[in-house]
């Protein structure tokens, strides 16, 4: 590999690279002598599934349409705009918007919308827009999802990871959160650093979570929009799972409002909700995210989206406009599956001596292995004090054919005590057990999950425990 004439940037540099990659690599070692079967490949959370039949004819329609190569809007088709902004009030059981339109109130109208080239990236517009780099943090929950880990680290914003509550269903706790946005000390903290000193700028919440699936409720959705509120950051709700929040107290499956902070008459001055068709319309190929927020933000985001994209892609925004309405019930017929296929998973798994599943939602299992795993690197072949959960999830896809991701994918080095001293709020020791692998369950077949308990007894007794 040639030596480059130039240098690349510190902050790339300084990233890590994406993850899902090195878990596929053990896969593939398995599947060079298969000894138990197929290989279970239960790391990425996509969908399974092709999009609807009427999608897949609407795509191929409007790519071979010549004005779908044009330049669209910046913020996104209006026809598509206007149907997601119906669609958003028929999920949250909004009212339709006045006869006079406008922005503001309760709700959430077209112009409170932008259409963006996938979640991630309406996630990067939105730190680009509201994070100054060197002079800006986040609060996230630890467990982080990866990707944003990277932004962070690629626009030189600092994570403040709020730990998760690992017997509360891996919620984050509010209560270290508040203590570092409001506490007189840390007031005091900010005062003296002055303007060139590093300011929280956000909440970023992930609901269902990912990896630990964790669903936070309306009320302490709520909790967490007063603390933004009252100490002036924004709230970032990744909502990229919401198809898949199950109703509270409802029928098996049947798909749930996530929250009700729309219904704030105020909620456009401290809420960014951020969306995915990826899984719900089972499109991820197709990259279209969203961003609902007020029409003041979304006129800054437009100056960074002309640079970063000028439009989202055209032909799916064209195909899958007019189709919303009758999607409805292939969104809920999804919604009911996974729900099933969770509650299998959660079944299948903790049947299994030692396995445990504290948190699911979305499309994720979070699961603890045996604890006696993390002693038996003698077994193994290998001279540790301690194995990891990478070293775990490796042993598993290799030798027993699961493919999943390890916990420290999710965490900062867990050896950078500096990390873990100053950037990671007091509760988090527990975290550091390491002790936990991420399941993904929604792109596979129930079948594939009632293989998973022998392989996982297989694994007990490679490791010893049997």
């Amino acid at each position: 590999m040639g030596k480059l004439n130039f240098t690349v940037a510190s902050a790339v540099e300084a990233t890590n690279a994406p993850p899902i990659p090195k878990a596929q690599a053990w896969g593939r070692t398995y599947q060079e002598s298969p000894t138990y079967g197929p290989l279970l490949g239960l790391s990425q959370g996509v969908p399974k599934s092709a999009p609807h039949d009427t999608v897949l004819s609407a795509l191929s329609a409007a790519a071979s349409d010549p004005e779908s190569a044009r330049y669209g809007p910046i913020l996104g088709e209006p026809a598509l705009r206007e149907a997601y902004a119906e669609e958003t009030r028929i999920q949250y059981q909004l009212s339709a918007p006045s006869a006079k339109g406008g922005n503001g109130g309760a709700g959430v109208h077209m112009e409170d919308i932008a259409i963006t080239t996938g979640c991630n990236m309406a996630f990067l517009t939105l730190i680009m827009a509201l994070c100054p780099p060197g002079r800006s943090s986040a609060l996230i929950p630890l467990p982080a999802y990866f990707n944003q880990m990277m932004v962070f680290s690629l626009q030189s914003v600092k994570p403040i990871y709020i730990p998760s509550d690992t017997e509360n269903g891996f919620k984050a706790d509010i209560n270290a959160a508040r203590e570092y946005l409001l506490s007189p000390k840390q007031l005091q903290k900010r005062e003296e650093e002055g303007e060139e000193g590093v300011k929280p700028r956000m909440i970023v919440l992930v609901s269902p979570n990912n990896p630990t699936g964790a669903v936070y409720s309306h009320e302490e959705l709520k909790e967490w929009f007063e603390l933004a509120k009252e100490a002036r950051v924004a709230l970032v709700l990744d909502e990229t799972y919401r198809d898949f929040v199950e109703g509270q107290g409802s029928q098996e499956g049947e798909r749930g409002v996530p929250h009700r902070l729309f219904e704030e008459e105020d909620w456009r001055s401290t809420l960014v909700s951020l969306g995915s068709f990826s899984k719900g319309y089972r499109i991820p190929g197709h990259r279209l995210g969203s961003i609902i927020a007020s029409p003041e933000l979304l006129k800054h985001l437009t100056t960074v989206c002309d640079c970063m994209q000028i439009c989202a892609p055209r032909p799916p925004q064209i195909a899958i406009a007019p189709l919303l309405p009758s999607l409805r019930p292939d969104l809920l017929d999804s919604s009911s599956a996974l729900s099933k296929r969770r509650r299998l998973f959660v079944k299948t798994v903790q049947s299994v001596p030692g396995w445990n599943v504290p948190s699911t939602g979305g499309y994720f299992a979070y699961v603890s292995f045996p604890s006696d795993y993390q002693y038996a690197s003698s077994v193994l072949g290998l001279k540790r004090k301690k194995l990891s959960s990478e070293d775990i999830a490796k042993v598993l896809a290799e030798k027993v054919g699961v493919v999943t991701l390890p916990g420290s994918f999710f965490m900062p080095d867990l050896k950078d005590q500096d990390v873990w001293e100053e950037d990671v709020l007091p509760g988090g020791e527990v975290l550091k057990e390491d002790k936990w692998l991420r399941f993904a369950v929604a792109n596979v077949d129930d079948d594939v999950i009632l293989q998973l308990g022998p392989r996982l007894r297989e694994m007990n007794k490679l490791m010893g425990l049997e």
